[in-house]
């Protein structure tokens, strides 16, 4: 979390070094307010304190065994009068710091209510760092199904944590546009001698049709699948040759596919800066080839051209095969290269499913052969696959979940649960408090788990409104603002930052203290959220959040309390809670409904 927005961890950083100072150095400490800032963490259970401090660090350069420094550091805040500061304690040699409640709450809850405390303050660094996030990737002429979902969910997300924390971020999709896969395609459609209706959904008829051809080419006999193979390949060629029959059915057929896929992104919130396309690096990728080749970066071996990794312990990758041919590792360098050229980007960040685990590090590994100072920056985001509990799916198979087929089973759920406030709600406001139920239900049961864990879909979970779901929490932010809605009627309103200013915050609760610091805690979430790429750690202090509150809401009378100050001042809190919910629901791509 940034200093200036965190004047408790501020002031305890200075106290801690000014009494580093004093005390006799034999050397240098080489250390900084902000050194001390970064090392004042949260301890393990609250009952620790709200924060504790390590000091080995400063041993060494004290000469004094840790736990004298400690005790050093915990004697001289308990002498400070600032107010921060409740109490002090050791524990061998950690300093464990009791920071007052009121105090916090009255630095903290106005900047949440003002808004200023989500006004991230960019870090020199961060605003001259540019960020490419490339997600999603699809492969046209496939359906689009529940799997791809996790990548959109994860990719779509970094980008706003990113852009919270103040990078200049570059959203990017890498459409794979050409290729065997495609032919096939091409090849049953002329076979079936079939186009789609005008009510058909293009993207899921050409799903659909390129299922019937991986079906028609694993039952075929092996002299049929020879003269099919060579009817593959010629059309491929025509594809290739951007010109006749095939190259023009492939433009047209391309644009379904491109339709269908933006279509969703547009509905469930996925934004691109720049699309790129495997089409558009296929000529220069063999350019790449032979450059590199000349400059001894590639070598060939027995007619394949690729780059010996055996050094790094990466094998040889495969850059050129006998045929003349590209791989798709091939044009991942010419679309890391444009990448670097085009944009100026001093960090790649790419979101592919871990199948891909050995290529990236074989394409990261080359580009820095290569001479690309960026590879060093570049970063693999590798998540496990989207299983149904009977397995792993394929488009090939055929035994995918749809995307929209699930949407409209979801949407008719969800619009039978809003059934009972028909009379009461406008039609509109139903069908988008269904939507955002949607769209909050799916991202969230795709972030809250690790991205290394594999996800089973499980629809029946994530639609829960208990446990750690998606509805549960925009449940909880519904029921905040029902609240504060009902006591407005009662003429009741939450402190403002200037009424914070002019009273005092009275916490004398647990459960109180427990909602704060998770309100408190927030930007440091998102900021370690962003730097080890794992929206996991949001959802889960959001969760946590939640659970706080409802802890406090059944422990504490609000609307019942015994003075009309007490209700204002809880109230505060409440709103606080309420804000710092939505903005982290926002960033993970999720609009909470405002009742429900």
């Amino acid at each position: 979390m940034s200093i200036s927005l965190d004047p408790c961890k501020d002031y305890l950083a200075q106290t801690i070094l000014a009494t580093l100072s004093g005390l006799n150095t034999a050397e240098p400490l080489n250390i900084s307010v902000s050194d001390i800032f970064s090392m004042l963490e949260k301890p393990p259970q609250d009952d620790m304190g709200d924060f504790a401090l390590p000091c080995f660090r400063f041993a060494k350069a004290l000469k004094l065994p840790p736990p004298k420094v400690a005790t050093a550091i915990a004697e001289a805040l308990q002498k400070d009068s600032s107010g921060w500061i409740s109490r002090s304690s050791t524990v061998n040699a950690f300093c464990n710091i009791y920071v007052d409640k009121n105090k916090m709450a009255a630095s903290i809850v106005p900047n949440v209510l003002s808004g200023h405390a989500f006004q991230y303050p960019i870090a020199p660094e961060n605003s001259r760092a540019r960020v490419m996030i490339e997600y999603s990737q699809p492969n046209t002429h496939k359906e689009f199904h529940v799997g791809h979902i996790r990548n959109v969910c994860l990719g779509s997300c970094l980008v706003k944590l990113f852009r919270y924390c103040g990078y200049h971020v570059v959203a990017a999709n890498y459409f794979g546009d050409e290729g065997t896969h495609i032919a096939k395609c091409l090849w049953m459609m002329k076979r079936l001698g079939k186009s789609p209706s005008t009510n058909d959904d293009k993207g899921a008829w050409l799903g659909d049709i390129y299922v019937q051809a991986t079906k028609a080419l694993d039952e075929a006999s092996a002299e049929d699948r020879l003269r099919y193979d060579s009817e593959i390949s010629q059309i491929l060629a025509g594809i290739e040759s951007k010109n006749g029959e095939w190259y023009q059915l492939w433009k047209e057929t391309r644009t379904w596919s491109l339709d269908a896929y933006k279509s969703i992104y547009k509905w469930i919130g996925a934004e691109f800066d720049r699309d790129f396309f495997e089409s558009e690096v296929s000529e220069e990728s063999q350019t790449i080839v032979s450059e590199y080749l000349q400059k001894g970066v590639f070598k060939e071996d027995q007619g394949a051209i690729g780059a010996d990794l055996a050094n790094d312990k990466l094998g040889f990758m495969l850059v050129r095969k006998r045929d003349g041919n590209t791989l798709y590792a091939t044009k991942d360098l010419a679309l890391a290269k444009r990448k670097f050229e085009e944009f100026k980007i001093d960090r790649s960040i790419y979101v592919v499913a871990n199948e891909q685990n050995h290529h990236f590090k074989q394409v990261f590994k080359t580009l820095e052969h290569m001479g690309f100072s960026q590879a060093s920056k570049c970063y693999h985001l590798s998540y496990g696959m989207v299983v149904l509990p009977e397995g792993k799916m394929s488009s090939r198979a055929g035994n995918t979940v749809p995307f929209m087929r699930l949407k409209d089973s979801i949407l008719s759920e969800l619009h039978q649960i809003l059934d009972k406030y028909k009379e009461e709600w406008p039609t509109d406001e139903i069908n988008e408090t269904a939507k955002r139920l949607c769209i909050g239900a799916l991202k969230y049961g795709m972030l809250q788990a690790d991205p290394a864990r594999e996800i089973v879909f499980n629809l029946k979970d994530w639609l829960s409104f208990e446990g750690n779901t998606g509805p549960y929490l925009m449940y909880s932010y519904a029921r905040t603002m029902s609240i504060l809605r009902k006591a407005a009627d009662s003429g009741h309103k939450p402190w403002s930052a200037i009424d914070i200013k002019q009273n005092s915050f009275n916490l004398t609760a647990t459960s109180e203290h427990e909602l704060l610091r998770a309100i408190y805690d927030f930007n440091s979430v998102v900021q370690d959220a962003t730097e080890q790429y794992r929206p996991s750690h949001l959802c889960t202090h959001l969760y946590y959040m939640c659970k706080a509150f409802n802890r406090f809401y059944s422990d504490v009378p609000v609307l019942k309390a015994d003075s009309s100050d007490l209700i204002c001042m809880r109230l505060s809190l409440i709103s606080a809670f309420a804000q710092t919910l939505r903005q982290g629901l926002l960033l993970l791509g999720i609009t909470p409904p405002e009742r429900m």
